[in-house]
């Protein structure tokens, strides 16, 4: 019998232990496998407007930096468009997510950008060297050069060829659980016109925009998974400098899942879309973008979370040839 009980009295340990573990995990509210990255189409046309990051409603406080570098190389006409796309953005913005009331939550986000010729083009010329791959012209033109350029019947009517960098546009939401349990998160997002539009780091315009985001959690392979899907619509002020004909009303979508195989270690793959934000003949503004994104989390600690991922244009043109995304976050 001693033996016994002291069998029960360690199986009643373990299980305490268990619990507490489970409960300070719970208490973080990390949800990597069923929130999407939060990543966005950067194009110099395209980033200048309020297109939401896909997030979830945080039951805490979240601070979140985070940093892409993508990389531009186009030159396009069509009718009497044209445009010249080589350069590079820099975009990092800090996140700050708080939960207010109920199923209610705040969040805010302030990006800083950095316009240039960048450094990824001898990278990606050895690339498509190492792997035999098209590289659409790039050897035509010097690397790491910046030129934005975008023109219609008019004549040119923006350029920039000189780095700059400076603030972008900030963007509040607020975001309420709905539907039993709380499953879809409604997302009411506000873009502010704070950037400088000079430099395409805002449209000088208000943007407003609205999305139904649907995380589920799962297993697979014994390990914890999860998969994501949203819609959305976004309302877009008027661009101060890209005269191209605008639609206004642009329709949002996600699609993305994620697993997580080891114990602090998960991967994720997402698909990003958007419909067209011009009504030109150029195919980089005139229709929609769909990115695909491949990366994987790590979690730091107990509260920290550092993501990694690469962005491809599956539509070629319509998004940057490659982004390169980082993010590290904190929840308490």
């Amino acid at each position: 019998m001693p033996v016994a009980a002291t069998i029960i009295d360690r199986a009643r340990g373990l299980c305490c232990v268990a619990s507490v573990l489970l409960a300070l995990s719970a208490t973080t509210g990390r949800a990597q496998e069923t929130e999407p990255f939060r990543t966005r189409n950067l194009a110099p046309a395209i980033s200048i407007f309020g297109l939401p990051s896909w997030q979830l409603a945080t039951v805490r406080r979240r601070f979140g930096l985070t940093t892409e570098v993508a990389n531009d190389y186009r030159l396009s006409q069509a009718g009497t468009d044209s445009l010249i796309l080589d350069g590079e953005t820099w975009r990092t913005s800090l996140q700050f997510s708080t939960h207010i009331h109920g199923p209610w939550s705040l969040s805010l986000e302030v990006p800083y950008y950095r316009q240039s010729g960048g450094f990824l083009d001898n990278f990606i010329n050895a690339w498509h060297r190492v792997f035999n791959l098209p590289n659409g012209g790039r050897n035509n033109r010097p690397d790491n050069v910046l030129q934005f350029q975008f023109a219609d019947a008019r004549g040119v009517f923006y350029t920039l060829s000189e780095p700059r960098q400076g603030w972008g546009d900030a963007q509040l939401s607020a975001a309420r659980r709905i539907g039993v349990d709380g499953r879809y998160v409604l997302r009411a997002s506000l873009k502010l016109p704070t950037g400088a539009a000079d430099m395409l780091a805002g449209s000088g315009s208000s943007d407003v925009a609205l999305t139904l985001l649907r995380p589920r959690r799962a297993l697979f392979r014994a390990r914890p998974a999860g998969y994501f899907w949203g819609v959305g619509a976004l309302a877009a002020g008027d661009a101060k400098r890209i005269r191209y004909a605008q639609r206004h009303a642009v329709l949002l979508a996600v699609l993305g899942g994620s697993w997580k195989p080891w114990l602090r270690t998960g991967l994720k793959v997402q698909l990003n879309y958007h419909s067209a934000f011009y009504d030109t003949a150029l195919k980089e503004l005139g229709v929609g973008s769909t990115q695909l994104i491949l990366g994987g989390w790590h979690d730091v600690g107990r509260r920290g979370e550092l993501e990694l991922a690469v962005d491809e244009d599956l539509r070629v043109g319509t998004a940057p040839d490659v982004v390169l995304h980082a993010g590290l976050h904190w929840l308490w």
